[in-house]
């Protein structure tokens, strides 16, 4: 049987605990946004290991780094229609447009009840 200290208990060690903490919140937020948007999302711990230094081989140092890819809602589109010079127009350039006015409400009451 492996007498190592455990992985888990060594990341609640690292920076004092603060990088179980960020994990955990990490992991909160992930879950969240999976369950809010039905998409997968993941989070990636790396912990570098090197020699704090070149004359005790006792030591090392570990530096942590997460990477979280929170899944995000779809955003919404538009649509535009381009010309040659690369401008963005909301109205297709094709179609010709029409003079419409807004006809006030007291006004088309009014035209009803003449006609009638």
């Amino acid at each position: 049987m492996n007498e190592n200290t455990p992985f888990s208990q060594t990341v609640g060690y690292i920076n004092r605990g603060s990088l179980d903490s960020e994990l955990t919140e990490t992991l909160s937020e992930l879950v969240q946004a999976v369950r809010d948007t039905r998409k997968a999302g993941s989070i990636t711990l790396q912990l570098k290991v090197q020699m704090l230094s070149a004359n005790n081989e006792d030591t090392v140092k570990i530096t942590p780094n997460i990477k979280s890819s929170i899944p995000q809602h779809e955003q919404p589109q538009a649509i535009f229609w381009s010309t040659a010079d690369g401008d963005l127009l909301r109205n297709d350039p094709k179609q010709s447009e029409l003079d419409l006015k807004t006809v006030p409400a007291n006004g088309a009451n009014q035209n009803l009840k003449s006609i009638n």
